[in-house]
């Protein structure tokens, strides 16, 4: 809750969100806030423990377009648990309260935006709130930048605080990143390490190259060199099955 001073004693008022109208406890005076105004802080709790955490991000590394290995080859440096501060705005647009969530913190991770915070999973951050152990990361961006890009018109914002794992692993001498969404489990990467393209590019040159061939031949020569066909098909099948992967980059929307 936020406090604000009656204008007729001078007490405070404490504001609940989503509340207009206040009632002073000493003189009984009722006052208006205007909340698109005010400041509310919230936290939002842990739903994912770490253990669920590390097997989620275990299965991620384990990921069919991720590179071969990468769950057994990767080396996990660190793995924190935090609270990453977000701006969730309540706006008003077409007579619909529409919320927009965005990073108070500079992230190089995607899918920050895209964060969705679960219906009446906040809880008021005061000094009797849970952690849950993990590490405060305080903002770095103040709410006015935001602000002026908005649709709508201002009901409320808060600052959120909402429950990640970080996760820093090392791979082909790489260091790469990724956040474990502590409330959906959810996995938000920029990049991260993945299959290489190019052998299977390869191999299908290889096998269309083959096909057209034997038409050619088949047509020309004789039918036996029909059989090229399904024999490049065969072959590029069997090379598809040895390819090694090799670390590469692409993104990973969250």
């Amino acid at each position: 809750m936020t406090a604000f001073s009656c204008p007729q004693c001078g007490a405070p008022i404490e504001v609940t969100p989503r509340i207009s109208f206040h009632t002073c406890r000493y003189c009984n005076t009722t006052s208006f806030i205007d909340r698109s105004g005010v400041m509310f802080y919230y936290l939002t709790p842990f739903m994912v423990d770490e253990k669920q955490a590390r097997l989620i991000f275990s299965r991620w590394l384990k990921n069919p377009h991720m590179a071969k290995n990468l769950d057994i080859k990767a080396n996990i440096l660190n793995f924190k648990k935090v609270l990453f501060p977000v701006y969730r705005f309540l706006r008003m647009i077409d007579g619909k309260e529409v919320i927009f969530i965005r990073p108070a913190r500079g992230t190089l991770i995607e899918g920050m935006q895209d964060l969705i915070i679960p219906p009446g999973s906040m809880k008021l951050y005061d000094n009797s709130a849970h952690t849950s152990d993990a590490t405060r990361i305080d903002p770095d961006i103040t709410m006015d930048i935001y602000l002026s890009s908005l649709p709508g018109a201002g009901v409320e914002q808060s600052l959120v605080y909402f429950p990640l794992y970080e996760a820093e692993y090392e791979f082909n001498d790489e260091i790469w990143h990724a956040v474990i969404d502590g409330s959906s489990g959810a996995v938000h990467a920029t990049t991260y390490p993945m299959r290489s393209s190019l052998p299977f590019g390869l191999i299908f040159f290889i096998a269309f190259m083959a096909g057209i061939l034997g038409i050619i031949l088949g047509l020309y020569i004789h039918l036996i060199f029909f059989i090229l066909i399904p024999a490049g098909f065969l072959a590029s099948r069997r090379m598809a099955g040895s390819v090694v992967g090799k670390g590469g980059r692409t993104r990973m929307e969250g």
